[in-house]
This record gives structure tokens, sequence and C-alpha cells, in this order.
């Protein structure tokens, strides 16, 4: 997906407008691109967006240096289907700085092959869809998500016992549009025996939409403590219910949190 605008924004004097009689002052001030951020982060810093020269996905850090995303984002587009060059923005919608982005340099480990089939379409089960890879230099001042191994049921079961569920993305939706993290919030898990049928077992589907280049974002589980963990990766989305419902889906972590790295891995009880 081509760019919709430029990375760096001209420096310019900070500009107000008052409006007078309304009281309203509406003021916007450059965008700095910087090494290292000024000031404190939210959570949500460590979900970023992975740009490759024909488009871009969303993806979250789970280590200083490895990252985890969905496999079909790794592959280009048509019959030229391979692993193309990537770099990791994190934290691309906080505030007026802008940190610079890191390039991905290996591949640690992924569900599905690489081995697209002669038209470029990839052939794989949703569960196999999710990535995990290395970044240099490291991120060391924004604090990685931990990734919890749990299934599907699991993760039911903690939201009978007041967890939410969540999804957030950078995705594309317009001009302007692309930096701008997405929060779907309060997502109800789709349960149906029609619904686990197409897509596979431990596969979350949920009732949260999504938009292109969400995929490879963080799907959330926050407990009522207000940790945030990652617990599956955005890949996909349908009209669910023959059409009636908008759903999306993707793998649950119990398919790669003993994948990615121990480290970045707490084991649910369920």
């Amino acid at each position: 997906m081509p760019r919709l605008f430029p990375t760096h924004l001209p420096v310019a004097r900070a500009a107000c407008v008052i409006l007078a009689g309304a009281m309203l002052v509406a003021c916007t001030t450059p965008i700095r691109t910087v090494d290292r951020p000024t000031g404190p982060l939210p959570w949500t810093a460590a979900i970023g967006r992975l740009d490759a020269e024909d488009g871009s996905c969303s993806a979250t850090l789970i280590k200083p240096d490895v990252i985890l995303t969905a496999s079909h984002c790794l592959y280009g587009r048509g019959n030229q289907a391979r692993i193309t060059d990537f770099s990791f923005t994190p934290a691309l919608d906080v505030g007026r700085e802008r940190l610079k982005p890191v390039k991905v340099t290996e591949v640690i480990a992924m569900g599905w092959p690489i081995t697209p089939d002669s038209s470029g379409k990839l052939r794989g089960a949703p569960k196999d869809d999710w990535a995990a890879l290395r970044i240099s230099p490291p991120v060391d001042f924004v604090t990685p998500l931990k990734v919890e191994k749990i299934n599907v049921d699991g993760i039911y079961k903690r939201m009978t016992k007041g967890a939410t569920l969540s999804h957030a993305g950078y995705g594309v939706y317009g001009a302007f549009s692309g930096k701008r993290l997405q929060m779907r919030e309060n997502c109800k898990l789709i349960r149906d025996a029609e619904e686990i049928l197409e897509t596979g077992h431990d596969v979350i589907v949920n009732s949260c939409d999504v938009i292109p280049g969400d995929s490879g974002g963080p799907i959330v589980l926050t407990d009522p403590s207000g940790e945030h963990l990652v617990v599956g990766v955005v890949t996909n989305f349908w009209g669910a219910h023959g059409g009636k419902d908008f759903s999306s889906f993707g793998p649950a972590s119990v398919y790669f949190a003993d994948k990615v790295g121990s480290s970045a891995t707490t084991t649910s009880a369920q």
C-alpha cells in the first residue's frame, strides 16, 4: 500500500490560531524525530508500525530486540512473494516526538512456511499466521508487552472473572491515517461451532473490526488488576454469522508463546 503522507514533517514555528469570541485556541507544533523519548511513555508505546516499501502492518515489542507480528505481513505481492526489508517504529502515536525506526534483521520463528503458490497467494491456517522478528538496535526505552501462553478456553474463563479483550493496530483508512493507533476495546469472543470450524481450534474470533494495516497487531487481555498481556495476533476479518456481524480473528498465543523466547513469556494457569 503506497504511503499517503511524508514521514518527516518540515520544521516550522509553532502556529496558534485564536478564534475571537469563541475563546478557542488551536496550536500546532512540529513533530520532532528523536533517538529517544524525552518523557514517559504509555503501555501502548510497545505497539508500533512495521513498514516495507509496498505497505505496512502492525507489530508489538515483546523483548527489547524482538517484535511479534503476522506471518502474512512478511510477503511481497503477486507472484514475487518473499520476505521483504522492514523497519519498525514504536510509540508512533505518542506526543509530538517521532522515534527513529529500527531495522528488522532476522526472522526468529514464524508459523507459515515461505512456500507461496504460483499465484503469490499464501496457503495456511489462521493458527499459523504469526512471526517473531529480530530488530536492531534494541529498543531499551520502551517497556515490552508480555506474551501469555493461553488458549481460547483460558481467555474465556479469564473474561468471566472480569478480564477484557481488545486489539490494536495502525490501520490505514484514508489520507493522513496510519499514524494513529486504533484501539478496539471490550471485544466479545465468538465461540460458535461454525466459526471454529472455519478458522481452526484456538483461533481468537472476536466481535471487533479491523482495517488494512491492523494485521500483526496484538490481541490483548487486560486483567482487572490492569495488567496488559498479549494473548494473540490480529490476522484477518470477515462477516461472521452469515454476514450479520463483523468480526476479526487471529491465532491464540498457545501456538507461538514457547517459540518467541522464554524471557518474554508468562504461562497462564488457565
